[in-house]
């Protein structure tokens, strides 16, 4: 799983103990490609803006939570993404609001049977289960990056994270499908074997009750666990080679696929700001340690 950098580690450690300059370089190192994030997703620069004052508000607030050794990014990113979740969720329900009488008497039958408990039940569930699938993925792919299978952690991508059927993966990997039904198997397994470990017999029946064996419901908890993991996510050093052009053959080729073939908006974001220049995001950075450095006025570790 990601880790944090050395120089993160010194600045997590110095604002803990209410430090408002290293409070400042975080959100200077970090609040770049998490706007390019933001406003590749929302229409308004406005809402992206306020969107990334509130992720790095909501990590000051969760302080006391944070892993020892996590990667910052990832963390900040993950509540970035909840955050953003939650918008185009009540847009949803807005919207679900505005249909016909006949409508709501039509789903009145369907809401009874699933109660707010219902829904609570499901989510610590579906959390828990994405908890142990992360840890499972995170041995999975650090296995094929450290021997430089690179092709097998592309068909991974494709199934996991792109959510491709075996035929299409196959297709644009240039492999037959078989041999892309074989990785997913493996892939499923070792991740089954992963939870059968790592969690208590009541959990694992709560878990089965929630569908988890379902073919649909596994892959679509996987593409949430890949992308709150991020496994295959090159380091920003990586990217930055691979803009320069430095980047050795067969890594050039697998970042350009994971960034363009695949689409990773988290990669395309640290691109995007590597590639501004660091005046234009300034105003913005100053803006978001104004509002929160407050919260540093005492140690929040």
């Amino acid at each position: 799983m990601a880790e944090s950098s050395e120089a993160d580690r010194y600045l997590l450690d110095q604002i803990a103990r209410g430090n408002a300059d290293a409070w400042a370089q975080l959100v200077g190192r970090y609040h770049g490609r998490l706007l390019a994030f933001a406003r590749s997703r929302l229409r308004s620069a406005a809402d992206a803006d306020d969107f990334v004052q509130e992720t790095f508000l909501r990590f000051l607030q969760s302080f006391r939570t944070f892993r020892a050794g996590a990667s910052v990014e990832t963390f900040l990113f993950t509540i970035l993404r909840r955050r953003l979740i939650d918008h185009f969720r009540g847009r949803q329900r807005l919207a679900a609001c505005a249909i016909s009488d006949s409508a709501v008497a039509g789903d009145k039958m369907m809401s009874s049977e699933r109660t707010p408990s219902w829904y609570a039940r499901r989510d610590e569930q579906t959390e828990l289960l994405e908890q142990a699938v992360v840890a499972g993925l995170d041995g999975i792919t650090r296995r094929l990056r450290d021997r430089q299978r690179l092709d097998d952690l592309r068909v991974i991508e494709l199934l996991f994270y792109a959510q491709l059927r075996n035929k299409d993966v196959a297709a644009a990997c240039g492999i037959d499908e078989k041999q892309v039904a074989q990785a997913k198997f493996r892939a499923l397994a070792q991740v089954r074997e992963h939870l059968a470990a790592s969690l208590a017999p009541r959990q694992l029946d709560a878990l089965r009750l929630s569908g988890w064996e379902g073919d649909d419901v596994a892959d679509s908890i996987l593409t949430r666990a890949w992308e709150a993991l991020r496994p295959t996510c090159p380091k920003r050093s990586t990217l930055g080679r691979y803009l320069l052009q430095t980047l050795e053959p067969p890594w050039r080729e697998h970042v350009q696929f994971h960034v363009e073939r695949l689409g990773c908006r988290f990669c395309q974001a640290n691109l995007d700001d590597l590639r501004r220049e660091p005046q234009e995001q300034k105003p913005l950075r100053d803006r978001v340690f104004q509002s929160t450095v407050g919260f540093m006025s005492h140690p929040v570790g």
